[in-house]
């Protein structure tokens, strides 16, 4: 059975498809020498921020494209199908307490949950954790994370209190990796492809922190299972 991934949040905007891309993008050429044929993309998102990033690197012949499909409404039992099929499935879900979102959750091993390093942001926080713990009444052993994205690059003291409040919410891990706001980021994802295909080493530095920590997490959910 593969690992499902899933990234998560009350808000929209603050980099969930970015991080799902970039995740994936990671796992091929960390995991598998650039081969995408393990990893499942799945966009759950009316949106379809995710969907239309695919079609858009099956037009890019550098690159291998990834299997991503589009799902919406009660989703848990698609999910655990594909994830008979594949290593990977990485979900992406709206931004918002969505029937998507919540039943994702209940057939995920992890949910990542970016967030900004703003108070309205962090305030959003405290419904989350009741939406977790309702989850886990279904999915025990569902792993929840979160890290700071889209954070300046020239502001510390925003990091550290970001950082802090976060610390008041033990429902949540709190990741030490933090994703800045780099032009490269967006000038990866308007052409299809992830940071670690791009030239800021910086990005994509951040993104290998970030993979490295979720790997830890779906290695320890498989401890506690065994």
């Amino acid at each position: 059975m593969g690992k499902v991934i899933l990234l998560g949040h009350q808000k929209g905007g603050v980099g969930k498809s970015n991080t799902a891309v970039n995740l994936a993008v990671a796992l091929a050429n960390e995991t598998y020498k650039g081969k995408t044929n393990s990893i499942l993309l799945i966009d759950a998102d009316p949106q379809s921020t995710l969907y239309r990033w695919s079609q858009r690197r099956e037009e890019n012949e550098s690159v291998e494209s990834f299997p991503c499909i589009r799902l919406d409404g009660n989703i848990t039992k698609q999910i655990q199908r594909e994830a008979e099929k594949y290593d990977y499935v990485i979900v992406d879900a709206a931004g918002r307490d969505s029937r998507e979102m919540r039943s994702a959750m209940l057939a995920s091993d992890v949910m990542l949950m970016p967030t900004k390093a703003s108070t309205a942001d962090l305030e959003l926080l405290e419904h989350m954790a009741e939406t977790v713990e309702t989850a886990r009444d279904y999915n025990e052993n569902l792993k929840v994370a979160t890290f700071i994205s889209m954070a300046p690059t020239n502001s510390q003291a925003e990091k550290k209190i970001a950082k802090d409040l976060l610390k008041e919410y033990p429902e949540f891990k709190l990741m030490n990796t933090v994703i800045s706001e780099r032009k490269a980021h967006r000038d990866a994802f308007y052409e299809a492809v992830g940071v670690h295909e791009w030239k800021d080493s910086k990005a994509k530095a951040e993104v290998s922190c970030l993979l490295k920590e979720v790997s830890t997490l779906l290695v320890e959910e498989v401890d506690e299972v065994i």
